[in-house]
């Protein structure tokens, strides 16, 4: 009898363990071995270019196209180098695959304390401009949406705003630690984010280079996202803790929640959903929750994860996990 219990236990576990390994599956994965080893990716956030994806690998930079039939199709549209491992992507609003010529612009930060903005018509004109100033490992940069700014956030304690065109220096933020997340305002594309390691996440008028608002909560912070739906909103990650911010009543945060028990990760809204996603390399795991109820919707195991995005056009979860480009469908 006992033989029997142990055996019927072994098979319910069997089946239990299939079931959650299929759950935990990709419903979508292209594979990139041939380049090597994924770093940054990047989905597009505007809906003109819904369908591009930037993979960043060591030493080159993939722009492709993604649609979905019975599969997700991840097309190669071009390719450019890159000296140095990428940190960070940012794609202009300026870009666009729907005129004639196509019109492609975005920028890199990278190891070797750099900033790379490329252009091109993805036939015959392709420039790579440099920009120097940076002492440190760039973690963020971002155009605003009037494609008038770059910004960009180092470990070398500052946040930097460019002239996008010439790219010469507009302004320089010196801050009391290092600068994780840059982020424009989705309606006001002259009030700039600042997030800092040492917790605080500061606002900015670029246009009058004036300070406008400061949030402390002060625990480490590794991430920083404005709710694109919503401008009032942000989240930050702090410590494993994603907090949501109402910049209407911004003493205190308006929700909170534990979701990892490391530091580090990064958290992101979806685009259009109630919903919001985190990942944490150390823990080596991928999570989506909705925002009011914070229930649960996605879970599951990553060995190399790069930074989490959301396509604009799906309802799909996006992770670079080793050399693979790994989609998990979100309800």
């Amino acid at each position: 009898m006992t033989f029997f219990v142990l055996a019927l236990l072994r098979v319910t576990m069997s089946i239990l363990e299939r079931k959650t390994a299929k759950v935990n599956e990709p419903a979508y994965v292209k594979d990139f071995s041939e380049y090597g080893k994924i770093y940054q990716i990047l989905c597009s956030p505007f809906e003109w270019t819904k369908e591009i994806i930037l993979v960043a690998f060591e030493h080159r930079i993939l722009l492709t196209k993604s649609t979905l039939q019975e599969s997700l199709q991840v097309t190669k549209l071009a390719e450019f180098g890159h000296p140095a491992r990428c940190t960070c992507l940012s794609l202009s609003p300026n870009t666009s695959l729907n005129v004639v010529p196509n019109e492609v612009l975005f920028c890199s930060g990278a190891a070797d304390y750099k900033i790379r903005v490329f252009q091109g018509d993805l036939q015959d004109k392709s420039v790579c401009r440099v920009l120097s100033g940076h002492t440190s490992y760039i973690n963020d940069v971002s155009f605003n949406t009037e494609n008038k700014y770059l910004a960009s956030g180092s470990d070398d304690n500052t946040a930097r705003v460019w002239y996008v065109g010439k790219y010469n220096l507009k302004l320089t933020l010196h801050l009391s630690s290092a600068v994780v997340a840059v982020a424009w305002h989705a309606a006001d594309a002259r009030k700039l984010l600042v997030g800092e390691k040492i917790g605080l996440i500061k606002f900015y008028n670029v246009e009058s280079e004036t300070p406008i608002l400061s949030l402390d909560f002060a625990k480490s912070l590794t991430s920083v996202h404005w709710c694109p739906s919503e401008s009032l909103v942000l989240a930050s990650l702090q410590l494993g803790e994603v907090l949501f911010w109402d910049l209407s009543k911004p003493c205190l945060p308006q929700q909170s929640n534990l979701v990892f028990s490391e530091n580090g990760g990064q958290v992101r809204f979806s685009p259009h959903e109630e919903l919001y996603a985190t990942v944490n390399s150390l823990e080596g795991s991928l999570k989506v929750f909705h925002i009011k109820t914070q229930t649960i919707k996605l879970s599951v195991s990553v060995c190399l994860p790069t930074n989490i995005q959301w396509h604009y056009h799906y309802p799909l979860i996006c992770v670079g996990d080793d050399s693979k480009l790994c989609f998990w469908k979100v309800n």
